[in-house]
């Protein structure tokens, strides 16, 4: 078996800046075997690397600088609706927490037999579980006989 046919020929696939910097160039390549490998390909200080010389003939800069650019792009944007994303379940936690807040309020004998319409409202209105709490004390202020001894029952 001579030398020749030992070297399965490749593709490569994908090839992209590995960094900012360009000191890199992470590719795919897929063998005749169907074998797929990622390498990481770097031109050694005072040397050459034909994987590199290859990239760069075929695919040439401007290509690595635009799929940079675009992963740049997809990155940034990613980062974005993962933020998003954040935001819209932090205030559904929220919500929730201050309904639960309201229906715990409201499951309390004090609050739930209470003639009291107006803090009553006001609990149910409340944008926070401090303003719920704060209407819920006053109410249990003014209506438990042993927090206000002068409350009707």
């Amino acid at each position: 078996m001579d030398e020749d046919s030992l070297i399965m020929s490749r593709e490569i696939l994908t090839p992209r800046w590995g960094s900012a910097e360009k000191i890199n160039i992470i590719a795919k390549f897929r063998y005749d075997d169907g074998r797929m490998q990622t390498a990481s390909i770097s031109v050694p200080e005072g040397g050459s690397n034909p994987d590199w010389d290859e990239i760069i003939e075929t695919f040439g800069i401007e290509y690595l600088d635009s799929e940079l650019e675009k992963d740049l792009a997809n990155h940034i944007r990613r980062k974005e609706e993962t933020a998003n994303r954040r935001q819209i379940d932090m205030e559904r936690m929220q919500k929730e927490t201050l309904f639960n807040a309201k229906a715990e309020a409201f499951d309390m004998d004090i609050v739930k037999n209470s003639t009291n319409r107006e803090i009553k409202n006001k609990i149910r209105r409340a944008t926070s579980i401090m303003e719920v709490q704060v209407y819920t004390a006053m109410l249990h202020m003014m209506e438990d006989p042993i927090a206000n001894p002068t409350a009707n029952t």
